[in-house]
């Protein structure tokens, strides 16, 4: 092996070594607003530094960071925001990401003991909690950070799915109600069914009504586990980024559920970060699956075909797969 493959091999071991470094930064500067701040004009690091309260010194040591990570500009000794952080780092725009980046800070603390469940299996960050002793603050988080990708993958399974062929819609384990609402402003003959745990109905229904379509998007609370959806409901059941939460017999129940809470010729939609048979790809999917090994007491990341196995098992027939944006796919059974 030449120096050159050492120098390369090593300074991809540095880089991951260091890579939180980089995320702490981001973290920072949206926890205190730095790019909301900024808005759309240019403000010198004493302006910044003033106006958030902050050391001169220090300010000026971050702002410069962000313009080496590209969220930043540095122009003539002052500072603006770079295209991606106006689009989607300023507060109250509509692609905001502020709080998908909040959320992937809350999960510092429990990654952090990593070594622990690999030691024991057991998870480090779940809490089996009742309705009363929720942490409002960190499910509202959590809803909101899941607010922020849904907003962004909307649009693109609208179109994948041609939303506009069915009417009456279950979104099952929809939190906030992102998709449902947005699949009911793309079809205005849809009626859609957001399910979700008790304590997460109560924001789910602020949300639709600050949308305005409450008279078309409604809500169901239960435990998917416990409880059915009803018998031939729905037309299009759709299920993002719940299946990982739970172990492989979990997924069955939840999937023959489905299959009688379709009508005949209806369609399950599963969103989910697949991963490849191996097991081993993409890099996000086998991250992720530790993050639900941190988080929950049985879910991980799943294979593409595992999943499509579990839906011909409940009774799917004609499964297939669809790619997404941002490490994500769409699998669909038939009823």
């Amino acid at each position: 092996m030449n120096n050159m493959n050492n120098y390369k091999e090593v300074q991809y071991i540095y880089e991951l070594s260091y890579g939180y470094w980089k995320s702490q930064v981001l973290f920072v500067a949206v926890e205190m607003g730095i790019f909301t701040l900024i808005g759309d004009k240019d403000k010198s690091y004493k302006i910044v530094s003033k106006e958030l309260g902050t050391n001169p010194r220090a300010t000026e040591m971050i702002l410069n960071t962000l313009v080496s990570l590209g969220f930043l500009k540095k122009v003539k000794g002052s500072f603006r925001n770079a295209p991606i952080s106006r689009r989607y780092l300023i507060k109250d725009i509509p692609l905001y990401q502020g709080d998908r980046v909040h959320h992937f800070h809350n999960l510092w603390e429990f990654w952090s003991r990593l070594d622990v469940a690999v030691r024991t299996g057991k998870p480090t960050a779940f809490e089996d909690v009742k309705d009363d002793d929720v942490d409002d603050h960190r499910l509202s988080d959590f809803l909101k950070s899941m607010h922020n990708i849904g907003s962004i993958q909307a649009e693109e399974i609208c179109r994948k799915l041609r939303i506009k062929e069915y009417q009456k819609l279950l979104d099952l384990g929809g939190g906030q109600g992102t998709y449902a609402v947005r699949f009911a402003m793309e079809n205005p003959e849809m009626m859609a069914t957001v399910y979700d745990l008790p304590y997460v109905i109560k924001i789910t229904r602020k949300f639709i009504c600050e949308s305005g379509l409450q008279g078309r998007v409604k809500t169901q609370a239960g435990n998917c586990l416990e409880e059915d959806f009803g018998k031939e409901r729905f037309d299009i059941i759709f299920v993002s980024n719940l299946l990982h939460i739970y172990n492989p017999a979990e997924i069955r129940k939840i999937l023959k559920k489905c299959w009688y809470s379709l009508m005949k010729k209806g369609i399950v939609v599963i969103q989910e970060f697949t991963l490849n048979s191996a097991k081993t790809r993409p890099t996000f999917g086998t991250l992720f699956g530790v993050n639900m090994l941190l988080g929950t007491v049985g879910g991980g990341m799943y294979a593409g075909g595992e999943i499509k196995k579990w839906l011909q098992m409940a009774g799917f027939s004609r499964v297939k797969k669809m790619t997404l944006s941002l490490n994500s796919n769409l699998i669909i059974g038939h009823r």
